[in-house]
Order: C-alpha cells, then sequence, then structure tokens
C-alpha cells in the first residue's frame, strides 16, 4: 500500500506541474494581455477570450480550496457528538431498563425491478 501512496503522490505532482506549465504557457498568451492589438482580431473577440480566461482562473481557485479538512473537522464533531448521545443512551438503559432492543432482522436480498434475484440473473447471464 506504501507503493500506492507513493505513486498517487507522484502521479498527482506530474499532474500539478503539468497544470502549471499549461497555466504559464496561458498567461503567457499575448492575446490575454490587456495591451494585445491585432488587426484580424476584433475588441470584441479579445474582451470575450479574457473574460473566458478570468472565469476560468476563479473556477479553478474555486475548485482548489481544501474540501476533506471541513469534512473531518465536521466528522470529528458528528463523532463527538454521537459519542455523548451513546454515553448518555448507555448510561440511562443502564439505569432504567424501559428501552428494549429490537433483534436486527436479517436482510433478505433485494430484487431486480423486473422480479429476479441477483443471483437468478448472473446465473442466467452465464447460461448465456
Amino acid at each position: 500500500m506504501d507503493d500506492d501512496g507513493e505513486t498517487m503522490t507522484a502521479t498527482t505532482r506530474k499532474r500539478e506541474a503539468e497544470e502549471n506549465r499549461k497555466e504559464a504557457l496561458l498567461a503567457s498568451t499575448q492575446s490575454l494581455q490587456p495591451n494585445f492589438n491585432r488587426s484580424n482580431v476584433t475588441q470584441k473577440q479579445i474582451s470575450k477570450l479574457q473574460e473566458l480566461h478570468k472565469r476560468r482562473m476563479k473556477i479553478k481557485a474555486n475548485s482548489k480550496k481544501p474540501k476533506a479538512k471541513l469534512s473531518m473537522k465536521s466528522r470529528a464533531v458528528e463523532d463527538g457528538e454521537s459519542s455523548k448521545i451513546l454515553k448518555e443512551l448507555t448510561t440511562s438503559s443502564s439505569s432504567t431498563t424501559t428501552l428494549e432492543q429490537q433483534p436486527a432482522a436479517p436482510m433478505k436480498p433485494q430484487k431486480l425491478y423486473w422480479g429476479l434475484d441477483t443471483k437468478e440473473r448472473w446465473e442466467r447471464k452465464a447460461n448465456m
């Protein structure tokens, strides 16, 4: 598993390096510069291209926000709250025996919408 982690980080580094190279290339493009003037390209086309580039950069900046850190914090808070609730339930159930635990019903395999069990379907598919 360590090898997978190392290769994943190596591939992400390569991907980020490639993205940075592309960004540098786009930033150095003359048509994206504010003082760009060319006879065969209209000012309207240039402004549209610059606007699209700004939007792209905004979207890219928004997508790089660390979403995992926020979810980890919320999970930690939820875990803390659920452990408090669990502790309260265990203390209240030990003091009072009014809570009855329901036995877990065995789950039946879900049938497909056309009425066959999944096992039957795969058996039939294997015999085709």
